[in-house]
């Protein structure tokens, strides 16, 4: 592939890691969902504990859904075009939760690598790890 090709599938795939951060930000559990694959090879890694597509589908959704909101600073980002269709995205970052309670949860630090698949077009979450 050329860096142009890759230039361009960064650029699909950072329209993508936006909206995920959006969804998180302003809780949207449904929003998020959409967005993994849901295939037997999908998996989710959160807090050191791994999990297939319905329980981190729940897992998501419980959390999101225990959010009023959340403020995400991207303090260091990287997108890895493995092929044109796979890529592998890594983000240091800092998130401000504020939960339905008002409780404040101030997670600092917390990695993010996400492998994206290119599936019918669009780019999905084949892969989501999260650790604080």
């Amino acid at each position: 592939m050329t860096d142009a090709e890759k230039e361009k599938i960064i650029g699909e795939v950072s329209v993508v890691v936006d909206s995920i951060i959006k969804l998180c930000e302003n809780p949207n559990p449904d929003g998020l969902i959409d967005l993994y694959i849901n295939s037997p090879v999908f998996v989710s890694l959160v807090g050191g504990v791994q999990s297939d597509y319905a329980i981190g589908c729940e897992g998501a959704r419980n959390f999101l859904n225990s959010v009023a909101s959340q403020k995400a600073t991207i303090t260091k980002e990287k997108y890895v075009v493995l092929d044109p269709t796979t890529v592998l995205y890594t983000a240091d970052s800092k998130w401000v939760a504020v939960t339905k309670n008002d409780s404040i949860i101030n997670m600092d630090p917390v990695g993010m690598q996400f492998i994206l698949r290119k599936v019918d077009n669009d780019w999905k979450v084949l892969s989501w790890t999260e650790e604080m």
